[in-house]
């Protein structure tokens, strides 16, 4: 490479790196899976199941299969189960449980990886007072 193409370069390299465009760093460069965060802040990929609500594990989808994952989507089906917390209390509330197709979604940067943030739902057989859809938010914190 010539003296000319070398100063182009660093001066592209330079500018891009000011600008605060994404730069792909060596750390995260060649891993380009995305993974899910679980409860215990560990990276996992296609688990078999999911808890949403960390704090008590009220909401969750098991039985996982999953039917493709990529770097936008994942896409499954599984099982949502969450505690109605009825009739006073989640000590004695009942398990409700739906058959549903999953796609994660909400790609977002974690130290040094990808994740997926975002877990959307629909209930092919119908969904508790006729919902189709529902959406969560995971939490993602890396332990």
């Amino acid at each position: 490479m010539n003296v000319r193409k070398t100063l182009g370069v660093v001066a592209v390299a330079g500018l891009v790196a000011g600008s605060g465009l994404g730069v792909v760093t060596a750390a995260n460069a060649a891993d380009t899976t995305n993974y899910i965060i679980n409860c215990a802040g560990k990276k996992v990929t296609k688990p078999s199941s999911i808890v949403i609500t960390c704090a008590d594990a009220n909401v969750s989808i098991n039985k996982i299969k999953w039917s493709s994952w990529d770097m936008n989507t994942a896409k499954g089906t599984g099982v949502l189960s969450w505690n109605t917390c009825l009739p006073k209390t989640c000590v004695a509330g009942a398990t409700v449980k739906y058959p549903v197709t999953i796609t994660m979604g909400g790609v977002a940067s974690a130290p040094n990886l990808n994740v997926f943030s975002k877990v959307d739902v629909a209930f092919p057989k119908g969904g508790p007072a006729a919902t189709e859809t529902g959406s969560y938010t995971l939490d993602n914190k890396v332990a």
